[in-house]
């Protein structure tokens, strides 16, 4: 495992025994769906991932930066986390779930799974 791996599962490790809060799995349409209600879609991929393209109107936050951001996302509305396949929106989710957060919603598949659904994505 690279270091930077290792540095981006440390905070997690870390609040294994927080505040326990939840998510749910969603799928590409469901994300779709939440643009319109104005809720948050965070893209956890790295900046350059981000610029290849992304879902219209969502924010970077990597996941590699969490412990610097985690604070920063709403409580009183519904948070889209979403990457590239799942993997590592789930570990965002995870981590904000110890946290105590209660609005997050998982994308699973991610960027793929929106792609083979036919969703856009901008640049």
């Amino acid at each position: 495992m690279t270091r930077r791996a290792l540095l981006a599962l440390l905070p997690l490790l870390l609040l294994a025994c927080g505040p326990k809060g939840s998510y749910q799995d969603v799928g590409p349409a469901e994300l779709y769906r939440a643009l319109e209600s104005g809720a948050l879609i965070v893209d956890v991929r790295t900046p350059g991932e981000f610029a290849q393209g992304h879902v219209p109107g969502a924010v970077n936050l990597p996941v590699e930066a969490i412990a610097t951001w985690a604070d920063e996302v709403p409580k009183d509305k519904p948070v889209y986390l979403y990457c590239r396949s799942g993997n590592r929106s789930r570990q965002a989710a995870e981590y904000l779930k110890k946290r105590g957060y209660t609005n997050l919603y998982h994308v699973e598949g991610g960027v793929r799974a929106i792609q083979q659904a036919g969703y856009p994505l901008v640049r």
